[in-house]
Order: structure tokens, then sequence, then C-alpha cells
């Protein structure tokens, strides 16, 4: 499988050969509109125009729109210079983007990653965090995401794409061959509760639309 890197515990993937020339940077100083209209870009127009919509206040996520749909839409902020639009059925929304967002909390709050980790794997223990118990679909489809680079130290974005999450899933299971190839979905996080298919899909969706 072509070269991945895993930042943190479900931090999105990075692929060096995909990094920017001019590495982008995240936005600054949101408004909460501004917020939730990048929240909504995760995904195309059709799945996130109803969806419920979590920001980030004083350190802590809230709810912003109540939406109709059973979509949910995020940013997740892994550092403090990433930016993250995600947006997950109901799914996911209780199970991996809840965890996304208690760890972007502990992580303002100045938990250290190592802290972070043991309260989400105490957490999944004891109940208060649940894995999927069927596939939940994250879309990640934001021009505007800025992700880890492939070493760590700078910025890159990765590709339009979409995330399964479901749990203890193998690539040796699925059929799925070691390949160079952007066409070839993997599994990153493989075998662990929060194992997921990666999937890249057609086209980024612009924040910022043109009228």
């Amino acid at each position: 499988m072509r070269a991945l890197l895993i930042a943190s515990f479900f931090v999105p993937v990075v692929i060096a050969a995909q990094q920017d020339p001019t590495p982008p940077t995240a936005p600054t100083n949101l408004s909460r509109s501004d917020e939730i209209r990048y929240a909504k870009s995760a995904a195309p127009a059709e799945i996130s125009k109803d969806a419920k919509v979590w920001v980030l206040e004083n350190g802590h996520y809230v709810v912003a729109e109540q939406g109709t749909s059973s979509i949910a839409c995020m940013v997740a902020r892994s550092t403090a210079t990433t930016f993250e639009p995600q947006c997950g059925d109901a799914e996911a929304d209780a199970t991996v983007l809840a965890i996304y967002r208690f760890r972007v909390e502990q992580r303002i709050a100045g938990k250290t990653g190592d802290e972070i980790k043991a309260a989400v794997d105490k957490g999944l223990a004891s109940g208060r965090f649940r894995s999927p118990q069927r596939p939940a679909l994250v879309y990640m489809e934001s021009s505007s995401q800025v992700l880890p680079d492939a070493k760590g130290t700078g910025h890159s974005r990765f590709v339009p794409h979409v995330m399964i999450y479901y749990p203890f899933m193998k690539n040796s299971a699925m059929g799925i061959l070691a390949s160079n190839s952007m066409d070839v979905p993997g599994i990153v996080q493989e075998n662990t509760p929060m194992s997921a298919l990666i999937v890249v899909t057609r086209d980024w969706v612009n924040p910022n639309p043109t009228p």
C-alpha cells in the first residue's frame, strides 16, 4: 500500500507525494458562521446542507446548528495549526467524531498525546466511548483541509476522500493488495477498534464558492 502516515490515533492520513508546492495554512479568527461554512464544506452540499454542526468555542465543541438530517459536521484540529473539516453520519457522530472532539478539547486543555490516548483507551474500555457498531461514514472533501505532512513537521493536503470506519478491518481480509495507485482503497489503523477504509473521491468541495 502507498506510504501512509498516521500522525496520531485516528488523525487523517497524509501521502507524501500529495504535498502542495506551497503548503496550506489553516484559516484563523473565524466567526461562528465561518466555522459552520468550513465544517459543512467537508461534504458535498447535497449531503451537508441540513447537517447538525459542531463548532469550537472557548476550548469546547458546542452545537451551533441542530440540523434536520442524520449528518453532523465539524472542524477538527489535531494540532494548533491543522484544520480538518469532517462530516459524518449519525453512527460516526456518536463514535469516531465524538472521540475526535474529545481529543481536540483535551489537547487545548494542555494534555499530552500520551495522556489523551490513555484517556481515550480508558473511555473505550468503560463505555464512555464506543467503536462503530455498523460502518460509519466520514467525508473529508474540503479544499480547506490542512493536515500534518508526511514528516509530521509541516503541512499538506491529502486528496478528497471518505473514511468508512468499522472495527478490526484488515487489508488482507478484504483482498486489498499493496499499491501506489490512488485508485486502490486502503485500511488505516488495521485490526483496531477504529480501523477505517479510505476511498479517494472525485472532487474537492470549495468552502468559498464564487457567486
